[in-house]
């Protein structure tokens, strides 16, 4: 997704957090992402790429859904699900501990990071980009080959606008009613998307998702926004960061400032970018794996 945050969120390092979910007795606010969490239509990424690959000049944009599909699938020599990557430089760095460690060229050979600043402890405002889902993956892509921010935009907005169009048929989870049910006893529900109201409203309203959502945040500024909308959650109802979960598929955006502050996580994760459930309360590949988990979670302490 695409993300306005320019606020830096510091992660710590080397801690044991956030806590795992082995029940639901403690949980009285539950926190949902949208897309590619309560909501995920590859048609609409794809109409993103496309769209970005035929507007590219000279040529340029040729085989940006190739490129796109390589590191999904784990084929490219150097981006990855989950690294991070300075479009302008044609880098893809690792930062497994949120840390810059290492980097390569767009060919995959090592180069230094000891003279450009990229070193160290990563920032949500820096000039890196997280490969986190596959909005961000095509965005970066494209990014990479002379894309500004204004065609992103532009591109964006017919994607979102191509999913609203009713003659776009919706793409609903048959999990999604049983996941709410599931978790809605006695909770509040709040949903917070980078999206605007005015493209990300019309998918809202399709799904059916209001009620039972409490509070949505459209344009929320993840990561930076999470954060914030917690803080809020956490005043008006006078509740700990424990009883807080927060169900996302990005871990950088919609999951790392929550664990930070305390709250319990669950990683929708069908990229693998976090396979060893290292920044998570609990991780599953998609939705219909969290869906059946789900079925088994007590639900008191």
């Amino acid at each position: 997704m695409l993300t306005t945050s320019t606020q830096s969120i510091p992660m710590r390092s080397g801690l044991n957090w956030p806590a795992p979910l082995e029940n639901l007795g403690d949980i009285k606010v539950v926190l949902f992402d949208l897309d590619g969490t309560l909501h995920d239509d590859p048609r609409i990424t794809d109409f993103y790429a496309r769209v970005l690959e035929e507007k590219m000049v000279d040529g340029t944009g040729l085989g940006l859904q190739d490129e796109v599909a390589d590191v999904i699938q784990g084929r490219h020599p150097a981006a990855q699900p989950g690294s991070f990557v300075e479009p302008s430089r044609g880098i893809a760095i690792s930062a497994p501990h949120w840390v810059a460690e290492k980097a390569v060229d767009w060919m995959g050979n090592p180069v230094s990071l000891v003279d450009d600043g990229l070193l160290g402890p990563i920032q949500h405002d820096g000039a890196l980009r997280y490969l986190g889902d596959q909005w961000q993956i095509i965005g970066a892509l494209a990014a990479r080959r002379g894309v500004d921010v204004h065609m992103l935009r532009d591109a964006f907005v017919r994607a979102r606008r191509f999913g609203n169009d009713p003659s776009t048929t919706l793409i609903r989870s048959e999990y999604l009613d049983e996941v709410l049910h599931r978790l809605s006893q006695g909770r509040r529900f709040l949903l917070a998307t980078n999206t605007t109201e005015e493209l990300a409203r019309p998918l809202v309203d399709r799904l059916r998702l209001q009620p039972p959502f409490e509070i949505i945040r459209f344009d929320a500024r993840k990561p930076a926004g999470c954060a914030e909308l917690i803080s809020h959650a956490r005043e008006q109802w006078n509740i700990a960061p424990s009883e807080i979960l927060v169900i996302g598929d990005n871990l950088w955006n919609d999951l790392l400032p929550p664990a930070e502050l305390g709250c319990r996580t669950v990683h929708i994760d069908p990229l693998g970018t976090d396979r060893a459930a290292r920044w998570s309360s609990a991780r599953f590949d998609n939705f219909a794996a969290f869906a059946a988990a789900l079925k088994e979670l007590p639900d008191e302490c």
